[in-house]
C-alpha cells in the first residue's frame, strides 16, 4: 500500500512528522509517500518547492518505508486526482491522508467527486472540531472511502510562520537550523 500525505508543509513540522510516525506504526509495511504542492498552487505564502523539499527530507531522514517526491514541483498544478492517477501507475493500492479539518475543504478540490470515489482517504482526526459522524454525514450523498486515525495535536504550519518565537516548541532542530540558514519565513 502507498500512502499519500500530501499539504504544503511551509514548514514542515513536528505534527507532520508524529502523523508519519503513526501512520507507519498503524499501517504497517506500507510505503509513505510525502507531496508537496507545487509552486502555483494558489497560496501567497508558499516558499519555494526546492526548500519544502529539502526540509521534508532532514524531517524523515531517519525513517525508512518514507519518501518525498517531486511529483508537483516538475509539471503545474493539476490537483490531488491527477497526482494520485500518476503515483497509482506505480502502486495500485493508494490511498490518501487528510486531517479532519481539511476533509470538509475537499468539495471545493478539482474533480473532488472522482477523487472520492476513486482513493480512499485516511482522516487524520482531530478532537474538537467535527464527528467522524458529522465527516460521514456531510458526504452521505458522495461515494467514498474513510478510515478515521485518532490523532489530537494542535500544531500548524502557520503558527511557525505568524510566531517565530514559538519555533522551537513546533519544529526539529535540522529545520529550525536550515530556516535560519536560509533566511526563510523573514518579514
Amino acid at each position: 500500500m502507498l500512502i499519500v500525505f500530501g499539504g504544503s508543509f511551509n514548514p514542515p513540522t513536528i505534527a507532520h512528522l508524529k502523523i508519519v510516525k503513526k501512520l507507519l506504526s498503524t499501517y504497517h509495511g506500507s510505503q509513505i509517500l510525502l507531496l508537496p504542492v507545487g509552486n502555483d498552487y494558489s497560496k501567497p505564502e508558499l516558499i519555494d518547492i526546492k526548500y519544502r523539499i529539502d526540509m521534508l527530507n532532514l524531517l524523515i531522514a531517519n525513517i525508512h518505508d518514507v519518501e518525498v517526491s517531486d511529483l508537483e514541483a516538475n509539471r503545474s498544478y493539476q490537483g490531488t486526482l491527477a497526482s494520485l492517477r500518476e503515483l497509482q501507475k506505480k502502486d495500485a493500492d493508494v490511498r490518501f491522508v487528510i486531517g479532519l479539518d481539511n476533509l470538509l475543504k475537499v468539495k471545493r478540490w478539482i474533480k473532488y467527486k472522482e477523487l472520492l470515489a476513486d482513493f480512499p482517504f485516511i482522516v487524520m482526526n482531530r478532537n474538537g472540531l467535527i464527528t467522524q459522524e458529522e465527516a460521514q454525514d456531510s458526504f452521505k450523498d458522495i461515494d467514498h472511502d474513510f478510515s478515521f486515525i485518532d490523532f489530537d495535536e494542535d500544531i500548524s504550519s502557520t503558527d511557525v510562520r505568524l510566531y517565530p518565537e514559538k519555533r522551537n516548541e513546533l519544529l526539529t532542530k535540522e529545520i529550525q537550523a536550515y530556516i535560519l540558514k536560509n533566511h526563510l519565513y523573514e518579514e
